[in-house]
């Protein structure tokens, strides 16, 4: 006599192993108070390397945090580590890669505004340094919408006060002055009530500020008051950068015609980028000293500095072209794999989550058996009936095994709606994220998807749980399914 198990406890024992897989794999996700200890520390050491502009430290720091949060999947170490990474590339002129970890980050960002207001104004500064003004300002106002977020009090105003210097230095930028220097006392109203010690970083740059909205003003004595303001407080906390105050008195005094003093501030300012090593503030340095020069009748210095400034505009400018080439190459291109050991121990884990959704997954269709009927398997014999009826599709799928470029062009054809339905509700998907969206509506599975592709199985497994967050298609959801569902219900909608 044969023992029958009912199906609910069949459901029950599923979810029992379901739930035991899950507890094993917490075990490895979840990191310790240890490595997160070990991790916010390499994290401060970053900070206080990046306060101090010596990049290179900040960024060797920040990867040996990233490494660590890696190992243990601790999400906020990884968003952080990507922030002081994708600074460090910034300030060192590598924009194309700080954009890389940027979005990067974002994936880990989570529901911390503070991060996201971060992330966003690195991407701002950016989209400034290319000339996309407009863009910038738009990224620096969806800044301060997540700054305002920040519950805790003292981080909320340091961080408001950071999204108005950005804006106030934007609107410089554009010839906006009233804007910007709305924003200007708006960050000082904010900093002023800060204990200085956490705040005199965001004070000195405020105080040259309103020092050169003065000298506009042509209020030489307030604007003197002010940049002496914000020497002393560097000098108190031991920051290393007055460039951009040394550089702002220089002009005041040029302004009022003192061009000994002017040419006295505007050499300090350039011994200070020859100690820090920040080329992008040499050519407006170069180019004032030049005038100041010619100004003195020494002409033969003046065409030395001219010289120099021509020289590092050519190099900043290859620079810049580059990391725009490469930023457009980005939005084309799928993210290079990362070979390291942190994204082997990621595959690991990768392959127990997989392991514990489809168990899950299994469950759920289990439990609604009677309801649900098996959508792939009509689906296939529709695929089938149509490979008979048009042959064209045969052809699209021989194209996709042989990884042919002809192969979009042709699936076009044949499914004319395709991309424009995607587009339509989805308008940032990428050429590549199509192609992939293409051989999933199709049927292959990842390893043919992987064998024609000549990419890992992991690569393949990467690339479609990016486009489950771009989708928000829930990870117990076939994508196969979701795609059926998706053009069904854009075919109701149209017919409506």
């Amino acid at each position: 006599m044969s023992i029958m198990i009912s199906p609910i406890m069949k459901t029950i024992s599923l979810f029992s192993l379901a739930f035991l897989l899950l507890a094993s794999c917490s075990k490895h996700k979840t990191p310790s108070v240890k490595i997160r200890y070990e991790v916010d520390s390499l994290l401060d050491l970053a900070q206080d390397y990046s306060a101090s502009l010596d990049v290179e430290s900040s960024l060797q720091y920040a990867f040996k945090a990233l490494e660590l949060a890696q190992s243990s999947n601790f999400r906020k170490g990884i968003a952080e580590s990507y922030f002081y990474i994708s600074q460090a590339l910034f300030d060192t002129g590598n924009h194309d890669k700080s954009m890389q970890y940027i979005t990067l980050g974002e994936g880990y960002a989570d529901r911390n505004p503070q991060l996201k207001s971060e992330f966003i104004s690195i991407r701002a500064r950016i989209y400034s340094y290319l000339g996309l003004q407009e863009k910038a300002k738009d990224e620096f106002l969806k800044s301060l919408t997540y700054t305002k977020q920040i519950s805790q009090q003292l981080h909320r105003d340091y961080f408001t006060a950071l999204a108005y210097e950005n804006l106030s230095h934007l609107y410089m930028i554009i010839d906006c002055l009233d804007s910007a220097l709305l924003y200007t006392h708006k960050e000082i109203e904010i900093l002023t009530s800060m204990d200085d010690s956490i705040a005199h970083t965001a004070l000195i740059n405020a105080y040259t500020d309103l020092g050169t909205f003065k000298v506009y003003e042509n209020k030489i004595d307030s604007a003197h008051h002010f940049y002496n303001k914000a020497i002393e407080l560097a000098r108190k906390y031991n920051y290393p950068y007055y460039q951009r105050i040394y550089f702002h008195k220089g002009d005041m005094f040029l302004s009022i015609n003192n061009t000994d003093s002017a040419l006295y501030y505007y050499y300090k300012a350039l011994a200070n980028l020859d100690e820090l090593g920040l080329k992008a503030a040499y050519p407006s340095n170069y180019e004032r000293l030049s005038k100041t020069l010619l100004l003195l009748n020494d002409t033969a210095t003046a065409l030395e500095f001219e010289n120099k400034k021509f020289l590092i505009e050519k190099e900043l400018d290859k620079n810049k072209l580059e990391a725009a080439k490469n930023m457009i190459t980005l939005l084309i291109n799928q993210e290079k794999e990362l070979k390291t050991e942190q994204n082997k121990r990621y595959f690991i884990s990768g392959v127990a989550i997989i392991i514990l959704l489809s168990i899950l997954v299994f469950i759920w269709l289990f439990s609604k058996r009677y309801k649900v009927k098996s959508y792939r398997q009509k689906g296939q014999e529709i695929e089938i009936q149509k490979v008979m009826i048009n042959r064209s599709l045969t052809e699209v799928i021989e194209l996709a095994k042989k990884n042919d470029p002809a192969f979009m062009p042709k699936f076009q054809k044949v499914y004319p709606n395709f991309t424009n339905i995607l587009f339509a509700h989805y308008p940032n998907l990428l050429l590549s994220e199509l192609q992939m969206l293409a051989f999933i509506y199709l049927g292959f599975t990842n390893k043919e998807i992987s064998d024609f592709t000549h990419r890992s199985f992991r690569t393949i497994e990467n690339r479609k749980y990016r486009l489950r967050k771009k989708l928000n298609i829930d990870t117990e959801i076939d994508m196969y399914y979701w795609l059926n569902e998706f053009f069904q219900r854009s075919a109701e909608e149209k017919n409506r």
